[in-house]
């Protein structure tokens, strides 16, 4: 059951949009009638002149919205209008919240009722944005070749980005992540793919932990198709943009054998698994790294634990903590 409107919120989103007055987005007529819509968010009109029916947000980037007036008018009062915030005001799922800021990114600079009034604006009288997917200027060879990319969703775009980031395959799990999109998602996007013959699943068997488990990587195909596609396709980071200082140098991943892979590491979250994989190992320039890059408060904790309250690993701890302070 939708929730009662409220008068104010519906005045204050008709003087953003047609400064006060309902005008017919089909005909521009101002002669209306306002109209009773059982289980509805928005009050609505029927248009006097092209007998019509709209609301304050058919034709605008919000048309058809299933949320009531009252989050929209939350969300655009956000400082920060991020996914994290937008979730955390109005209650909805992650998915619906990316959606909602991407819409917002553009304005967010802007006052809130400014930010109102470019969500209510007609996209007929906006200019068209360019596609951020694209390659432009595209190389002389291809101005003139029919876009491949035009009818594919930004989703397919941006999960065709992180099969081009993984050539040696991903599974679809992984390309979720890498895309920022949903598990089921990524799944009928991989098989429109499949279906375009850009992209294949081949079964293959992976070391996990301990033992083999057999998983479905899926890889581009590098037919002519797909190469000429990627041709049009705008490279693009597949992962979020992390400080050096808080990762583990590439040289020393491959003494991460169990647990999570060492390119997905972070100091700021798993510094104590980082001390204790890299002082109690066998690399010494591992251990040299460690011993001068972690904060103080992880080689202190990682004293404590088994393994390094003994022998070698104690002493270069005891020495490298004991230095640090003598220097504070």
């Amino acid at each position: 059951m939708a929730p009662p409107r409220s008068e104010a919120l519906d005045d204050r989103l008709i003087e953003a949009r047609w400064r006060g007055v309902p005008t017919c987005p089909s005909c521009g007529s101002e002669s209306a009638t306002q109209v009773e819509a059982t289980g509805c968010n928005w009050r609505r009109w029927r248009c006097g002149g092209c007998r019509k029916r709209y609301t304050v947000t058919t034709g605008t980037a919000i048309h058809a919205t299933k949320l009531a007036p009252g989050d929209w008018l939350a969300v655009v009062e956000l400082k920060r209008p991020n996914p994290d915030a937008i979730a955390g005001e109005i209650g909805v799922s992650r998915v619906t919240a990316r959606r909602i800021a991407a819409l917002i990114q553009p304005v967010v600079n802007l006052p809130s009722e400014a930010r109102l009034r470019r969500l209510l604006a007609d996209r007929r009288d906006a200019a068209p944005r360019p596609d951020p997917w694209l390659v432009n200027p595209l190389p002389a060879p291809l101005r003139s070749c029919d876009n491949p990319l035009a009818k594919l969703s930004d989703g397919a775009k941006a999960t065709l980005n992180s099969l081009r980031a993984r050539p040696f395959g991903a599974t679809a799990a992984k390309l979720a992540a890498l895309s920022g999109l949903s598990y089921s998602q990524t799944s009928r996007v991989l098989a429109d793919l499949e279906r375009r013959g850009w992209a294949e699943r081949t079964p293959k068997t992976v070391q996990h932990g301990y033992k083999f488990k057999p998983v479905g990587l899926w890889t581009l195909t590098w037919s002519d198709s797909c190469m000429r596609a990627l041709a049009f396709l705008r490279d693009r980071p597949t992962m979020p943009v992390v400080e050096a200082s808080d990762r583990v140098p590439s040289r020393f991943w491959r003494n991460f054998w169990s647990g999570a892979p060492g390119d997905e590491l972070r100091i700021s979250l798993h510094g104590l698994h980082i001390a204790e994989t890299l002082i109690g190992g066998r690399d010494p320039s591992a251990k040299a790294w460690a011993l001068g890059a972690l904060p103080t408060r992880v080689l202190r904790e990682c004293r404590t634990l088994r393994g390094c309250d003994t022998g070698m690993a104690a002493a270069l701890l005891d020495a490298e903590i004991s230095r640090r302070e003598a220097n504070s």
